[in-house]
């Protein structure tokens, strides 16, 4: 939880610095370039966690990666972030950056689960019914899972709604089972 809120504090720190500077699209851009080679570069991030390497050393290879890649404020955050010794943090931050862009722009992210792939007709009715509901504009992110067998499942942020029909049959399941019927002669 602690480092959550370093985390958010940091991104925080940066985001103020870029909407002042009108530079958030193209930082935001660069969070999530940073947090993309992280995640696919498993020798970065053992390097950067090596408490061995010393700081200067961890610059050097970030600006090499990095240099002419992103802004110079994305570059020298990172600078920063290394020198103050929270390596571990840049795929934290880059995340809650992107929350804190997210909601900058007045924009939530929807996941949905179906069964089979929607019609772009049902995906426009949702997208319209949402926008209505939460005043924000939708982006849906669309997952296939057949394991649901019908209906769907959706998530906003912390909120998710389950119509799927295996999560009808779990509970009809636990209904039987707690509820049974025993016919009397």
């Amino acid at each position: 939880m602690k480092n959550i809120l370093l985390a958010k504090r940091f991104a925080k720190a940066l985001f103020d610095l870029v909407v002042e500077e009108g530079v958030v699209d193209q930082v935001n851009d660069d969070m999530k370039l940073i947090s993309e080679v992280l995640s696919e570069n498993k020798a970065l991030r053992r390097m950067l966690l090596s408490p061995v390497i010393p700081p200067a050393r961890k610059k050097l290879v970030v600006k090499k990666i990095f240099d002419g890649k992103i802004d110079k404020r994305s570059l020298a955050f990172l600078d920063i972030i290394i020198r103050k010794g929270r390596e571990e943090q840049i795929h934290d931050i880059a995340r809650q950056f992107y929350e804190n862009y997210l909601d900058y722009k007045n924009i939530a992210i929807v996941e949905i689960t179906t069964a089979a792939a929607i019609d772009k007709e049902l995906h426009l009715k949702m997208v319209k019914l949402m926008e209505s509901k939460t005043s924000k504009t939708i982006q849906m992110e669309e997952t296939i899972n057949p394991d649901i067998i019908g209906g769907f499942k959706l998530r906003l942020n912390d909120y998710q709604y389950d119509a799927s029909i295996k999560q009808i049959f779990i509970k009809l399941h636990k209904e039987f089972d707690k509820n049974l019927f025993i016919k009397e002669f």
